[in-house]
């Protein structure tokens, strides 16, 4: 046996390893849950983004079914107001029709009777109005209007742009509420006669504003909604808000509808006065959707976590946290793959603890499990990181010796495992000496060894160690 190929002796195991050992598998357990908590949180937010493009979708909607139902509320309230007001713009068309046949004989008389019974036929209606040319020249009641008969419309700044409009367009116009020169607001629907092509005069109807809306929002019953109207000029300018809140039109969850009057339009505003029951329910959604993430995320944990666990416990040894049986056949393999193919040495070391059944009886199996699990931590301390130590029984240990340069390698390490245990060890407060039987089989490029035959020749080694009184090695020469 040639000593001097022995390059070192086996490190005890001084508490730096231990602490190194302690950190390295503490950093390889936060490895696996970090990764564990990796996958849950990777499931948990997809559920969650999934989730959240559906209540997205439902929000949605829920929203337009919600603006659906204030467009059609609006809709309601706008034929109310249509219906309302055509009734009173009829007027003009049939007292234009009149002038239009018997402008040449005109009696006044007559002008002002047929005004008398059209305000007594029509429905909030301040005044009527006839201007021959621009200058007011019949009006209908007189009293409370008696400022307004003569006046030319040129002359009244606030008036004649939409009276000029309606000249020019040949249709009527309304406009308004504006402020009347005999005092108070209303609607002035404008309608322009014209004789042979020629402008002739204009037709006035002066509409109280407050009984007019009244009247077509008379039988409207709805408590959800509250809305406000306001003017919009041809021109496209609005003006102030004549009925409801006009704060409704800068509210931004307002829905704003339009309508077309005579030469113009009118803008409406419509606010839900009632929180819409679709947002709670959105947002229960929303939690019930984080709460089932949640759970999700954690049984998708808990199932990584049990599932690692059962993989460690399959191919490692549950006392010394060694790697057992499968996982030793499957690294054997591997490495007689290797070697065959890189021709390469490689060494089965079988390791049998001498006399561990009379320590294990005299002293309890809970020193017995403590007196190996020191026992592994000393015999890792003796080989490679690329060489594998296995717990394949009882006191029985395999150790996998890959890419060696040659035999006596593998028997450099046995005299280090050997030198190791000479001195006693302290299991649980109480020195021990231990001593090992090692069995070692070489395979060589050249013999084409299996693993079976390799572990095979490893044993027989290890019972010629045992003949010979144990506490040595042996390497198989068959």
């Amino acid at each position: 046996m040639e000593r001097t190929r022995k390059t070192a002796t086996c490190w005890p195991l001084p508490g730096y390893i231990s602490m190194i050992k302690f950190l390295w598998k503490h950093y390889q357990a936060c490895k696996n849950r970090m990764a564990a908590i990796a996958v849950a949180a990777s499931i948990t937010l997809v559920f969650l983004l999934v989730s959240e493009l559906l209540i997205q979708a439902e929000a949605e909607t829920l929203t337009s079914s919600s603006k659906l139902e204030a467009i059609e509320f609006g809709n309601h309230l706008r034929s109310r107001i249509d219906r309302e007001l055509n009734s009173l713009l009829f007027i003009s068309n049939g007292l234009a029709s009149y002038l239009t046949i018997y402008h040449k004989n005109i009696d006044p008389g007559k002008v002002n009777a047929i005004l008398a019974d059209l305000y007594s036929r029509s429905r909030h209606v301040r005044n009527l109005a006839i201007a021959v040319g621009y200058r007011i020249t019949y009006i209908h009641p007189l009293q409370g209007n008696q400022k307004a008969l003569g006046l030319d419309y040129r002359e009244i700044p606030d008036q004649w742009p939409q009276v000029e409009q309606a000249v020019k367009t040949g249709s009527g116009v309304l406009a308004g509420p504006v402020n009347l020169v005999q005092g108070g607001r209303g609607l002035i629907y404008r309608y322009p006669v014209y004789i042979d092509g020629e402008y002739w005069g204009i037709i006035s109807t002066v509409i109280n504003v407050e009984p007019f809306l009244q009247a077509a929002f008379m039988d409207v019953h709805n408590a959800h909604y509250e809305f406000a109207i306001r003017a919009i000029d041809s021109l496209g300018k609005r003006g102030d808000a004549f009925y409801g809140d006009p704060a409704l039109f800068d509210n931004k969850q307002t829905l704003k509808l339009e309508n077309e009057i005579p030469n113009g339009k009118w803008e409406w505003a419509l606010l839900r006065k009632s929180e819409d029951k679709a947002m709670p329910l959105i947002w229960i959604m929303r939690l019930m959707a984080a709460g089932i993430s949640i759970l999700l995320g954690a049984v998708v944990y808990r199932f990584i976590r049990e599932r690692t666990k059962l993989t460690q416990h399959a191919l490692y040894d549950s006392l010394t946290g060694l790697a057992n049986r499968r996982l030793l056949d499957d690294r054997m393999n591997q490495a007689l793959i290797q070697a065959k193919r890189f021709n390469r040495y490689i060494a089965i070391m079988f390791i049998d603890l001498d006399h561990f059944k009379s320590l294990n009886d005299g002293h309890g199996h809970a020193f017995g499990d403590e007196f190996l699990k020191i026992v592994a931590q000393k015999l890792v301390s003796c080989i490679r990181k690329v060489d594998t130590l296995s717990r394949v029984g009882g006191d029985e240990f395999v150790i996998l010796l890959e890419e060696i340069d040659s035999p006596d390698s593998a028997r450099i390490v046995a005299e280090n495992i050997l030198s190791a245990f000479k001195a006693p060890i302290t299991v649980a407060g109480k020195k021990v000496s231990v001593s090992l039987s090692i069995g070692i089989a070489i395979y060589q490029p050249i013999s084409g060894d299996s693993a079976d035959e390799l572990m095979r020749k490893s044993d027989l080694a290890l019972y010629e160690v045992k003949a010979r009184g144990r506490n040595g090695y042996s390497i198989f020469k068959g």
